[in-house]
């Protein structure tokens, strides 16, 4: 028969293996480009707006970008989008504007829908796309 001191080391050991293992789950970066375009509007991409970005801390950006928006209430009608970027085989369209600190995020086909961007995240797509140069 196991000790209670015993037990309770198993359970924490326990513990610590499922919290790593999620940490590394929702932490995970698995695409290995991202590409954006300029947009015109919502169907039109700029001619020569193509950038890809293949280094992990780009690929990064945009993952969290996607992974932590936070979706915002109610049906929305808004302006074409600034960009739009193609991560791990989806496409999204993101609003990226030197005057406010937070960028919004679409997931199409879901049109209705935006998603908020974190301060950080915004501040490294920013830097990454070149906004406001």
């Amino acid at each position: 028969m196991m000790s209670l001191k015993r037990k309770r080391g198993v359970i924490l050991m326990l513990a610590a293996l499922i919290g790593l293992s999620s940490y590394f789950y929702v932490f995970r970066v698995t695409a290995d480009e991202v590409v954006v375009y300029r947009m015109i509007d919502f169907n039109s991409e700029g001619q020569y707006s193509k950038l890809v970005f293949t280094d992990r801390e780009a690929i990064k950006a945009f993952t969290y970008a996607v992974r932590f928006a936070d979706k915002q209430p109610g049906i929305v009608d808004i302006a074409a989008p600034d960009y739009r970027f193609y991560l791990g085989g989806k496409g999204y369209y993101l609003w990226l504007d030197e005057r406010y600190a937070k960028g919004t995020l679409m997931k199409p086909p879901n049109t209705g829908t935006i998603y908020t961007i974190g301060k950080s995240t915004t501040s490294k797509l920013k830097k990454i796309i070149g906004v406001g140069k």
